[in-house]
């Protein structure tokens, strides 16, 4: 070691210190509660021994520059054991058949009576992505006077009608029917007509993608329903965070490594151009799970399956075995997700859309819990630091 690493430590000998596995100590890195330095090698990762001791003592200041926050629900349980909607192991629902829109009705605990609407030919948009879908709330939102109604039922009815329009209102790609939001959605982010195979990934996508705790775009829309913003606006404040790259447009990234493995025929060095623009490889680790992602398995076995004779899935397999060869980091879904849009032809951020038209399905479940709290009981302090 260099002089200036003579006093660091080793990811092992820190996992140690610790007492915790190894993939526990980067899980604390990436919730940023442990901080990582990269030896001269470009591969060895460091630590500082008195940031671990301070943090095996609990005497870390976790509130300086930092929001922590506690918050009950009964919509989603995250863990490494299983991921949990209404006390339902999400993955065995998916396996079972269960499809998008069942996925959002017991989100919503909605009553057997209530069904999705047709689309809504009069709300259209040119433009693409989250912008054409920030313009479908929107005029979804003008057009419906009962917005303010914020009864359960009536926001359920809000979130369908919102979710059809946000759908239906997308340019079209490709000649189809429309049977579901899953085939609909399919015709505006690909040319191609895909096999029944294919399609059914997309719904399998969205249901996995419908919600996953308190994600930062789920806290906004949370906060807004606190404030009893209308549900609209409330879709409206989660569409404005979750198209950050850390975030639902984290696949974009991943798409974009997977053409760049094809273009060179090298997935080393995809990855190694990837980690230089991001400082990460796009698509592994999460700050919630020490194990992998159980939506990644769930949604990589039916990309596999849709597409086992395309010979790109061997650039998908390169990726993943590089990364794994030399990082302690498991895929999560953003690698599937990734993987789905690039092998379906789609554009990379399609898969922000996906997440987005998934994620609004959540963002509803939350309003209708959120509703039913006192209002405005988020009211974070500033500290002051400026000039007196």
């Amino acid at each position: 070691m260099s002089m200036d690493e003579s006093r660091l430590v080793t990811a092992t000998e820190a996992a140690a210190r610790l007492g915790v596995k190894r993939q526990t100590l980067y899980a604390y890195v990436s919730r940023g509660l442990l901080h990582r330095q990269v030896a001269l090698d470009g591969r060895t990762s460091l630590f500082d021994p008195a940031e671990l001791e301070a943090l095996r003592l609990g005497k870390r200041d976790r509130t300086e520059g930092e929001l922590r926050t506690v918050i009950a629900t009964a919509v989603t349980q995250v863990s490494d054991e299983a991921l949990l909607v209404r006390g339902h192991d999400l993955i065995a629902l998916v396996s079972s058949g269960m499809s998008f829109c069942e996925i959002a009705d017991l989100l919503w605990e909605a009553a057997v009576d209530e069904t999705w609407p047709d689309a809504e030919p009069e709300l259209v948009t040119e433009l693409a992505g989250i912008d054409g879908l920030r313009s479908l709330v929107a005029a979804a939102s003008a057009s419906d006077p009962l917005r303010h109604d914020l009864s359960p039922r009536s926001v359920r009815s809000a979130g369908r009608r919102m979710i059809t329009a946000m759908v239906h209102g997308l340019s079209t790609a490709a000649r189809g029917s429309d049977s579901t939001i899953a085939t609909a959605l399919w015709r505006r982010l690909t040319k191609r007509r895909g096999t029944t195979k294919e399609r059914h990934v997309l719904d399998v996508a969205l249901a996995l993608l419908a919600d996953h705790g308190l994600a930062a775009s789920t806290f906004a829309a949370r906060i807004a329903a606190s404030v009893r913003a209308d549900p609209y606006s409330v879709v409206t404040s989660g569409l404005g965070v979750i198209g950050g790259p850390l975030h639902g447009a984290a696949s974009s990234a991943v798409h974009e490594l997977f053409v760049e493995s094809a273009r060179l025929n090298d997935a080393t060095l995809a990855v190694g151009e990837a980690l230089r623009l991001h400082g990460r490889v796009p698509g592994f680790g999460h700050t919630l799970y020490t194990q992998q992602d159980p939506r990644y398995s769930a949604l990589m076995t039916l990309v596999v399956e849709a597409w086992a004779d395309d010979p790109r899935l061997q650039h998908v397999y390169r990726v993943r075995d590089v990364v794994g060869e030399r990082r302690d980091e498991f895929p999560n879904v953003d690698l599937a997700l990734g993987a789905f849009t690039w092998l379906a032809h789609m554009e990379p951020d399609a898969g922000e859309t996906i997440f987005a038209v998934a994620r609004t399905a959540g963002w509803i479940a939350h309003s209708i819990e959120e509703y039913d709290e006192a209002p405005l009981r988020f009211r974070p302090r500033a500290r002051y630091v400026g000039p007196r």
